[in-house]
């Protein structure tokens, strides 16, 4: 359904290069966790793909791959869904601040005010779960 390709991230002061089969197997990873009702943990996205054969991959490179997950499905479903809305840090049930940034889309998270993001964090995530069979 999806072309996953390649990707370089920056990566201290270096890069990185992560495969299409990540982002592959953390889309589905992501969807797992959707399919089943559930927000996931960064950090569990880390350890899956980890266990799934996957070099460790650290905190700041774990964002951008999931980001990257968010804009393919969110090219390709009209109104646009962002599963990164369900991956979350431990200490809440919200995303990592690069979920507002995203620009991609057709009602993209970057657009929101910030007076506003609490109410829309909602209605993304409830889409992520409502149209998991969509994406």
């Amino acid at each position: 359904m999806y072309n996953w390709e390649d990707r370089v991230f920056r990566y201290g002061r270096g890069k990185i290069m992560i495969s299409a089969e990540t982002f592959r197997d953390a889309y589905r990873i992501i969807k797992e966790s959707a399919r089943n009702g559930n927000y996931i943990y960064y950090s569990e996205v880390m350890d899956k793909l980890k266990r799934l054969g996957h070099r460790k991959i650290n905190r700041g490179t774990i964002g951008g791959i999931v980001g990257e997950v968010s804009i393919m499905v969110a090219n390709s479903t009209n109104p646009s869904v962002y599963p990164s809305a369900i991956v979350v840090k431990k200490n809440s049930i919200e995303p990592g601040k690069g979920f507002w940034g995203l620009d991609r889309g057709t009602n993209p998270p970057s657009m929101v005010p910030p007076d506003k993001r609490r109410e829309a964090l909602s209605e993304y995530q409830e889409t992520v779960f409502s149209r998991v069979d969509e994406w």
